[in-house]
């Protein structure tokens, strides 16, 4: 544990952000909900589906998220795209419009698919970290870490290299490139999810020959693409 006067204030900083951002987030999703269509029919909805990769969450009683596990074997769930913030498919909703979660999971990557192909690749910015260079897309769009669930797109956008991939949150998706050291790869990515309003802690992706891999999926372990000195 690191504690210090210089990392408090870095840490109150962050969640006063936070905590801005989140409120921010709160008037979006009212400001779009008052244009929603009420009930919300199938036919408004899908053309608005896109997966999202699913975070740490605890069901409230009575509301259960759609669910389902897509290649590389990671859960998601399903959001509305209400361009400001995302609304998630519960299954109350799905039977109400009569769809399966494949129906669902189905519409949802074809539209990620579709959005994804939009994408210029100078959306994809360059930063240095730790005297290492990394290459992120941040913010926008939201679903930016939905990316690994379309490899065609991703290679796209990043290159068909070798490469890891981190996921600190819904709009963020960084990668880190082979020779960077796993343990500050990281030290990078917690950064991120410090500042998150939703952090998603997932174990970190890989691209090796030209196949997206999940170390959470138990087969996989991204580390042996990456320098592992301590």
């Amino acid at each position: 544990m690191r504690v210090g006067r210089g990392e408090l204030q870095v840490n109150v900083r962050t969640g006063v952000g936070t905590a801005l951002a989140l409120l921010r987030e709160h008037r979006a999703l009212v400001r779009a909900a008052k244009r929603m269509p009420k009930p919300v029919p199938w036919d408004w909805a899908r053309p608005r589906l896109v997966p999202l990769l699913a975070g740490p969450m605890i069901d409230p009683e009575g509301e259960h998220p759609v669910r389902s596990v897509m290649e590389p074997g990671v859960a998601v769930t399903f959001g509305i795209d209400l361009g400001e913030a995302f609304l998630l498919v519960d299954e109350p909703v799905a039977r109400r419009w009569e769809c399966t979660t494949e129906q669902i999971r189905d519409a949802a990557l074809a539209n990620l698919e579709r959005w994804a192909a939009r994408l210029e690749p100078r959306i994809v910015q360059t930063a240095t970290m730790s005297g290492h260079q990394i290459r992120l897309i941040q913010r926008r769009p939201g679903w930016a870490s939905s990316l690994l669930l379309v490899p065609d797109q991703l290679k796209r956008l990043f290159g068909s290299h070798d490469q890891v991939f981190g996921a600190p949150c819904r709009d963020t998706l960084l990668s880190f490139p082979t020779s960077i050291p796993s343990r500050l790869a990281a030290d990078i990515e917690v950064d991120f999810e410090q500042g998150a309003m939703y952090p998603l802690f997932l174990d970190p992706f890989g691209l090796e020959d030209g196949i997206v891999h999940w170390s959470g999926a138990g087969e996989y372990d991204s580390d042996d693409l990456l320098d592992n000195l301590d």
